[in-house]
C-alpha cells in the first residue's frame, strides 16, 4: 500500500539516521551537512495568488519548519507561469542554476492535475520537462475524491443499487462531467471502466458547480473533494457511494466503502500536495529537504491546521513513494486517456 500512517516512513528514518538528525528535538535546528548544504535561504514556488489553496499549503508547512531549518525559508507566489502552471515552473527552476541545482529552489506540486496535463500535451516538447525530470521531495497530504449521488435517487443509495441501475438503463444515468482532461472526470472515466456501466454525460463547471448541480437534481452523479461535497452532505442532499483509495473514510463518512473494497486495485485519485525539485539535486541535498519537511509535516500545529479541511488524509511519503505513487497515477490515467482520445501520443 502506498499510503502510511501518519509518522515517518523506514525509507525516511534511514534517511534520518544517514543525515545525522534522528535524536533532534522539534525545537531544536536540522544541522546543515558536511558541504555547508544549506548556507543561504531555500525557496518555495507557489505556482498561484497568495490565499489559494497552494499557497495556504505551503505557509502552513512553511510555519513548521521555520523554526528546524538553519536558514530562513521563503515563499515566492508565481501566477505569471500559465497553462501548464506546475511544468513550467519545473522548467523554469531548472534554469536558475547552482541555487536550483543545489537545492535551495523547490515547488508545490499538486497531483492528479500535473499527470494529466503530460498526457494530453508532450510537455517535454511543449515545455522542456516531463516526469522523467521531476524529482519530489516529499508528499504531505491526499484529500480522495468521492463518488456521489442525489439523494432519493430511484435506484437506491449504494454503488450496487446505482450499478444494477445503470447497467439495466444504459447510457440514462446523468453524470455531470468536468469535461475531457479533467482530473476528477478522468477519476469517473476511470471507475465507470473498472465497474462496467456508462452513463450520460452533461459537461458542467468548477468541482463546486458539479457538487451544487447533483445536490440540486440538476445531475444524478458525479466525483467530488470532500471539501466540496460536505456542505450538501450535511442538508441531506446527497449520498456519498465511495472513497477513492483503500482507506478508512473520515468522518462524517466512515461507513462509506472504499474503491478497494470494490476490488479496484491501484486507485490514485485523490488531490495531493508535496514539494519538488530539480533533477540536479544531489541525492544528499534532497533527502536532507525530506528530512526537514518530514519533521514539519508531523508537527501537532501544523496536522491540527491542515486537519481542519474536511476529509484530508495526513500521510507522509518519501521522495522515492511519491515517485512511485505518480508512477502509477499515470500508468492508471494512460488506459483513460487514449480511450477518450485526450492523449497527446496517440494524435502523430
Amino acid at each position: 500500500m502506498l499510503f502510511r500512517t501518519r509518522g515517518i516512513s523506514t525509507g525516511l528514518c534511514a534517511a534520518a539516521i544517514a543525515l545525522g538528525v534522528t535524536a533532534v528535538s522539534a525545537a531544536e535546528k536540522i544541522k546543515p551537512l558536511a558541504d555547508g548544504f544549506p548556507n543561504q535561504a531555500l525557496r518555495i514556488v507557489v505556482v498561484d495568488n497568495p490565499g489559494t489553496a497552494d499557497s495556504l499549503y505551503a505557509t502552513a508547512l512553511v510555519k513548521a519548519a521555520e523554526g528546524l531549518s538553519p536558514v530562513p525559508i521563503k515563499i515566492d507566489h508565481r501566477p505569471d507561469f500559465s497553462t501548464w502552471g506546475t511544468w513550467e515552473a519545473q522548467a523554469w527552476m531548472e534554469q536558475q542554476g547552482d541555487a536550483s541545482n543545489d537545492g535551495y529552489l523547490m515547488a508545490v506540486f499538486p497531483a492528479p492535475g500535473i499527470i494529466i496535463d503530460l498526457l494530453a500535451t508532450d510537455m517535454k516538447k511543449a515545455v522542456g520537462v516531463d516526469l522523467r525530470d521531476f524529482n519530489p521531495v516529499i508528499l504531505t497530504e491526499r484529500l480522495p475524491y468521492f463518488l456521489h449521488q442525489r439523494s432519493d435517487a430511484p435506484w437506491g443509495d449504494t454503488l450496487e443499487d446505482l450499478i444494477k441501475y445503470a447497467k439495466e438503463h444504459p447510457n440514462t444515468v446523468r453524470y455531470i462531467s468536468g469535461g475531457p482532461g479533467a482530473g476528477q472526470d478522468a477519476a469517473m472515466k476511470w471507475y465507470l471502466d473498472k465497474l462496467g456501466f456508462t452513463v450520460k454525460e452533461i459537461i458542467g463547471g468548477n468541482s463546486f458547480e458539479r457538487a451544487l448541480a447533483v445536490a440540486s437534481k440538476e445531475g444524478d452523479i458525479t466525483v467530488s473533494p470532500p471539501d466540496t461535497i460536505l456542505p450538501h452532505y450535511e442538508a441531506g442532499r446527497l449520498d456519498v457511494l465511495m472513497m477513492a483509495g483503500s482507506e478508512k473514510a473520515p468522518e462524517p463518512w466512515s461507513k462509506v466503502p472504499s474503491s478497494a473494497s470494490f476490488g479496484l486495485e491501484n486507485d490514485p485519485w485523490s488531490t495531493q500536495r508535496g514539494l519538488v525539485v530539480t533533477k540536479a539535486v544531489p541525492k544528499e541535498h534532497r533527502l536532507w529537504l525530506e528530512a526537514l519537511f518530514t519533521k514539519a509535516a508531523n508537527d501537532p500545529e501544523f496536522i491540527k491546521l491542515r486537519q481542519q479541511i474536511p476529509g484530508i488524509q495526513l500521510k507522509v511519503l518519501s521522495g522515492d513513494e511519491t515517485s512511485k505513487l505518480l508512477q502509477n497515477l499515470y500508468d492508471q490515467a494512460l488506459p483513460i486517456m487514449k480511450k477518450i482520445g485526450i492523449y497527446w501520443g496517440d494524435k502523430k
